[in-house]
């Protein structure tokens, strides 16, 4: 499977996440992580399960974000120029 750990990296990397920071967020060590994204250790299903939670909740985070932006937008055509 050598696309899962690429896979992991640019969904992590396009999330804005540093390495460091992903690993703790799912309770392995960064280096595990390294090995993972290249593709020369076989996590768990429990590892790959928490990868796949952390990258969904970083996703939703991005998608509302954006949103949040874009209401933003809105509400400054609304305005009256200066």
């Amino acid at each position: 499977m050598k696309a899962r750990g690429q896979s992991i990296r640019r969904n992590r990397e396009e999330s804005g996440c540093g390495l460091t920071e992903f690993a703790d967020r799912i309770g392995i060590s960064a280096s595990y992580l390294s090995r993972i994204e290249r593709d020369q250790a076989n996590p768990s299903p429990s590892v790959v399960r928490r990868i796949a939670i952390e990258l969904r909740k970083q996703r939703d985070a991005r998608a509302a974000i954006a949103e949040i932006a874009d209401m933003e937008d809105e509400e400054d055509d609304d305005e009256p120029p200066e």
